[in-house]
């Protein structure tokens, strides 16, 4: 009797031929397609897999596109000239088609029990290598684990992701309770894909989700924020975070934050996905402004000076900025942002009023807080006219009507750069450096990234 379901389980993989789906190779980048041909080209298989195949089934825009072929990531190195292998979770191989721009190839991974190989260090189950057939396995939903081979435009599924796209319907591959248990960040991405997709969590999978829910607490980070980032510019930020609140996720991850309590939450969550869908670059810092602006809000009470606020800022949400892991820069930009709202809506009347306007314009946060501020009044209904000035007087006076290129805003210091670690900094040719027997060349290196503003509050202006 043990034998009969088999009997009736469907047959995987299920191969639907180019001529019975929409998925062509018209739709896939010839660099992506270059790269397939020159792993077949040496003995190895090359297929699409994931988001890119799921979204062009839907008639969608793909943000990227992903290979997974049987060739070791050292084997893809020696066949491309600009390949870079990364990851320890995951490793993977990165193929650059221009000088910012690469595409990720992955090498099929087997499904093994993580102790067989707990010795070999903390991630070597996730980079056991196997067939395609175990690959598609190790993927989250059935939806993400269709594979398109381009040299005969045929689809394989392993996992019923074709009749899942059909239902519209997002479902683990294998036992959710297991699944979500090994990798609780999985079911925040159900949250995403159910919102971005519109589908539905399948009923077991929405049942796993809330009973493994407080395992979120256990995830990494750094790996938290950078999902966090993903649903800020997801493009359906609202319906993301209902899907969290009804998965019951979201009091365990980020209890600050409740939908039905903060209204204006998902207006201005709305207002993001608005740009996002028009193409428009929004800077993490102003994502994350719009995502906390009510708890912001309510701590700075009848606060609305520059300096009040800045302070009380790195004072009371420090436990928060230190448990989601946002980096320094970008919580000081959210600071200076933040603490200049009040500007748009009290603006300086006088004689001394149009010098502070000018000096206020050019400041270095000035295009963030004016972003932040137009989101702000989309979402509250309020403060127009006040936005329509603004707008109206960046445009005569700055280049590109205030805008700067995204990260620009935040990357000068508001105020003189700190002291050096120990002591203040000298002026060549002080006291400290009399009776040494040369002047020594002061030697200086080009930073890896631009640096933040000051930690201290600066003057408004």
């Amino acid at each position: 009797m043990k034998l009969l379901p088999s009997l009736f389980r469907k047959k995987y993989p299920i191969i639907v031929p180019q001529t019975r789906h929409a998925m062509s190779r018209k739709h896939v980048e010839r660099n992506v397609l270059d790269i397939m041909h020159r792993l077949r080209s040496n003995g190895f298989d090359a297929f699409l897999v994931g988001g890119c195949v799921r979204d062009l089934l839907l008639d969608k825009k793909p943000k990227d596109f992903d290979i997974v072929t049987d060739a070791r990531p050292q084997q893809i190195k020696r066949l491309f000239r600009r390949c870079f292998l990364i990851g320890r979770r995951f490793r993977l191989a990165h193929v650059y088609i221009s000088h910012d721009r690469f595409v990720e190839v992955a090498t099929f991974r087997a499904a093994v029990d993580p102790e067989e190989v707990a010795g070999e260090g903390r991630f070597a189950a996730n980079n056991v290598y196997g067939s395609i057939e175990e690959d598609a396995l190790r993927r989250d939903f059935t939806v993400n684990g269709l594979y398109y081979d381009s040299a005969d435009g045929s689809i394989h599924d392993y996992s019923g992701g074709l009749e899942d796209l059909k239902k519209k319907t997002i479902r683990s591959i294998g036992d959710p309770a297991k699944r979500f248990a090994e990798d609780p960040v999985r079911i925040i991405r159900a949250a995403r894909f159910c919102a971005q997709l519109d589908f539905t969590l399948s009923k077991t999978d929405f049942k796993a989700a809330i009973a493994s829910a407080h395992l979120i607490t256990q995830a990494n980070a750094h790996r938290m924020l950078e999902e966090l980032y993903k649903i800020l510019r997801c493009g359906a930020s609202a319906g993301t975070f209902r899907n969290l609140k009804n998965f019951r996720i979201l009091r365990h991850w980020l209890p600050e934050l409740d939908p039905e309590r903060q209204p204006n939450l998902l207006r201005r969550l709305a207002a993001v996905d608005r740009r996002r869908a028009a193409g428009e670059d929004i800077p993490a810092a102003v994502l994350l402004a719009a995502l906390f602006y009510d708890l912001f809000d309510e701590a700075m009470g009848d606060r609305r000076g520059f300096q009040d606020v800045f302070a009380m800022m790195h004072q009371r949400f420090t436990d928060l900025v230190t448990r989601l892991r946002i980096p320094r820069r970008e919580w000081d930009s959210i600071t200076n942002l933040v603490a200049r709202q009040s500007s748009f809506t009290r603006p300086v009347s006088g004689p001394k009023g149009k010098s502070y306007e000018k000096r206020f314009m050019r400041n270095a946060h000035f295009a963030n807080s004016l972003m932040f501020f137009e989101i702000f009044t989309e979402a509250a209904g309020a403060y127009r006219e006040e936005l329509k000035y603004w707008k109206e007087r960046a445009a005569r006076t700055l280049p590109e009507g205030g805008r700067r290129p995204a990260g620009e805003a935040g990357q000068r210091p508001e105020a003189p750069a700190q002291r050096p670690e120990g002591g203040a900094q000298r002026p060549e040719g002080s006291g400290q450096n009399r009776g040494r027997g040369r002047n020594r060349r002061r030697r200086s290196r080009a930073p890896h990234r631009p640096a933040g503003p000051a930690p201290g509050p600066a003057a408004e202006a």
